[in-house]
């Protein structure tokens, strides 16, 4: 669909998630600006929070962006807050259609000038903290729990979730998968179909593999 009719389309769908879930005196303001084909499928008054001095008429956008690589005409970007979790976004973002922003627990973090070019899942129970100037590829997959429960020898439950954290300036390419416990530094990119679930410690490197192995350093990166 032409993104100004989905965005015509789409215009009761945003004034009423924001004057429903976001605080009257940043309701007005219109700073998020949902597509057509976004559903709402879990939120509640507060769990969707904006941290920025400075409010914007649309200056968080979700269900535009399309992806060249993948049909995204018959896909829907999905938000799902459940009680006593958090989505908070704190500066512009830009997520693409087929996203999927879920949380289930915990605190989701989004810094400024984030996203996602579609079709990327993001599922936090317990805490999942993204920086600045964080840019998505397609069919990425991010998740801080295991979502089912795994017993050891001694019927001993290993632990089944563990904080994400992604740094500034990060680019993480297509069908990349990073899990609970993972950690990424500043000014790293993840290279396509990679594995991430341990922490990194360098900045500047790309990782690549499965696992993800720090490969090589680089001084920086564009789009």
């Amino acid at each position: 669909m032409n993104k100004y009719l989905s965005l015509l389309f789409g215009l009761p769908r945003t004034i009423w998630f924001n004057l429903r879930y976001l605080p009257l005196n940043i309701a007005i303001k219109f700073p998020i600006i949902l597509a057509s084909n976004v559903r709402v499928k879990n939120c509640y008054r507060g769990g969707v929070i904006l941290k920025r001095d400075k409010i914007s008429l649309g200056m968080i956008k979700i269900g535009f962006h399309s992806v060249d690589s993948i049909d995204t005409s018959i896909l829907n970007s999905i938000i799902d807050i459940r009680l006593n979790s958090s989505l908070i976004f704190e500066g512009d973002a830009h997520i693409g259609i087929g996203a999927i922003l879920s949380c289930k627990g915990g605190t989701l973090k989004i810094g400024n000038n984030f996203a996602i070019s579609g079709t990327t899942s993001i599922l936090c129970y317990d805490s999942i903290n993204i920086g600045d100037n964080v840019q998505l590829s397609w069919n990425t997959l991010i998740m801080d729990c295991d979502a089912h429960k795994i017993y050891l020898a001694g019927d001993k439950l290993l632990e089944n979730h563990a904080p994400i954290n992604i740094g500034d300036r990060v680019w993480v390419a297509s069908s990349t998968t990073i899990l609970k416990g993972s950690a990424i530094p500043n000014n790293c990119v993840i290279g396509s179909n990679s594995l991430l679930n341990r922490k990194y410690y360098n900045e500047g490197y790309i990782i690549a593999g499965i696992p993800g192995k720090e490969i090589k350093a680089i001084e920086r990166w564009e789009i």
